[in-house]
């Protein structure tokens, strides 16, 4: 089954440290739907409920990631990861965007009764993106947290 193509939202927020901390408090949501529909498993959501976490994990890894990457990367030197760490985040972001699609699609696929792979291999699918999304999370505010303090003050 052909995943729909969805839109990439605008982005209708400038992007600001407290836009990404509000981008995270939708993330812990988005996890905390994904857990609850692993651990239902084999029942699945409604159908427009499918659609909304759909369109909620493709906005992560669309909308956030970019915005994510920018509000890091402009923070002054010395407040912010490095360069180096920047770029491992990148390489993060787009690893989890492929892992994003193919949950998507398979959480269409079996929706629509045709699975790809097994009810155990769509909770394995959604535990390691939200696992993987909280983990992130931590990481990026564990970088603004030393981003807001002021320099020399201990952790």
């Amino acid at each position: 089954m052909t995943v729909p193509a969805r839109p990439v939202p605008t982005q209708l927020a400038p992007p600001t440290l407290e836009t990404l901390l509000d981008d995270h408090a939708i993330q812990r949501l988005l996890c905390d739907e994904l857990e609850a529909v692993a651990d239902g498993l084999p029942t699945l959501p409604p159908l427009c409920a499918m659609r909304r976490l759909c369109d909620k994990i493709l906005w992560i890894t669309t909308t956030h990631f970019a915005r994510a990457e920018r509000i890091l990367g402009s923070l002054p030197p010395g407040h912010g990861p490095s360069e180096v760490e920047l770029s491992i985040l990148h390489q993060m972001h787009q690893l989890d965007e492929v892992h994003a699609q193919d949950l998507v699609a398979e959480l269409w696929s079996h929706a629509a009764g045709r699975p790809n792979g097994g009810v155990g291999q769509l909770g394995y699918m959604l535990r390691c993106f939200f696992d993987g999304g909280r983990r992130a999370i931590a990481l990026k505010e564990s970088w603004i947290t030393d981003g807001t303090r002021p320099m020399g003050t201990p952790p």
